[in-house]
């Protein structure tokens, strides 16, 4: 895909994000087909909407020699928890547990790779949720159904990864004692369970992704003290109610909490 179709697809969504009208997907000219046009239109998107930078997300296409799909996440958009979430912000309402990590110094751009210890030093983990949002029309297509569907799944991945907002629970620096595959994580809402499960996430431990990332952008801005990275859920996302309180806890690790509110 040539820049110049780059910059138009990344046109539409920011207008999308501007206005809050979704659009029902991108014309065909301008569909990304790799993670490498995904990311270069959430890039181009970032420039748009002159955003300041307070993270990034990561996640795979589980196919061979595929580039991982990258996005900044937005500063505005990362919440400390307890959080109030205005809904307009994220009208899906759709809402998943997460460990993500936040850096405790920078990880600079280099030629050397990044080892994995290295990277473990620079970090803490936090007990989070990811509220899964799109500009694209849902009326159309869930935001579930563009996922799982491969037609659509990497042009919803060039919406920044169907990512909404963050909300951040208190960072665990000796987060290696933990083993996040074995850690059992249960989310409510007003203490009714809407899942529970015994880890779950993909890569089983969802440090490992982090490595991945800090080599990724050793060629470029690097990683920031204050950061934080998300590197996918433990049970997918789920529907909750404007006012609702909702936990997501892991077991002996910690907990976070937050509200959607009008």
């Amino acid at each position: 895909m040539d820049q110049d179709k780059v910059v138009q697809a990344a046109k539409l969504l920011a207008d999308a994000r501007r206005t809050g009208k979704p659009i029902k997907e991108l014309p065909e000219d301008c569909r990304p087909v790799t993670a490498v046009e995904a990311n270069a239109i959430c890039a181009e998107t970032t420039k748009l909407l002159g955003e300041e930078i307070g993270g990034w997300k990561i996640t795979f296409l589980y196919k061979p020699r595929e580039m991982p799909f990258l996005c900044h996440l937005f500063k505005s958009l990362i919440f400390d928890a307890p959080a109030k979430v205005p809904a307009k912000l994220t009208p899906s309402l759709c809402i998943e547990s997460e460990i993500t990590f936040r850096l405790l110094a920078d990880l600079p751009p280099r030629d050397k790779r990044y080892q994995p210890e290295e990277v473990a030093a620079a970090v803490e983990a936090c007990p989070s949720m990811e509220i899964v949002d799109t500009r694209f029309d849902t009326k159309y297509k869930t935001v579930r159904q563009r996922l799982n569907e491969r037609a659509t799944l990497i042009e919803a991945n060039a919406d920044y990864i169907t990512s909404g907002a963050f909300v951040v629970g208190k960072g665990v620096r000796n987060w290696r004692d933990f083993d996040f595959s074995e850690v059992r994580v249960r989310m409510t809402a007003d203490d009714k369970t809407v899942f529970e499960t015994v880890g779950g996430h993909a890569f089983r431990d969802p440090f490992l992704p982090v490595v991945v990332m800090a080599n990724q952008l050793r060629r470029g801005p690097g990683l920031k003290a204050g950061q934080v990275v998300a590197t996918g859920s433990f049970a997918g996302f789920f529907p909750v109610q404007i006012g609702q309180r909702i936990v997501s806890n892991f077991e002996g690790f910690g907990q976070v909490e937050a509200m959607f509110v009008n």
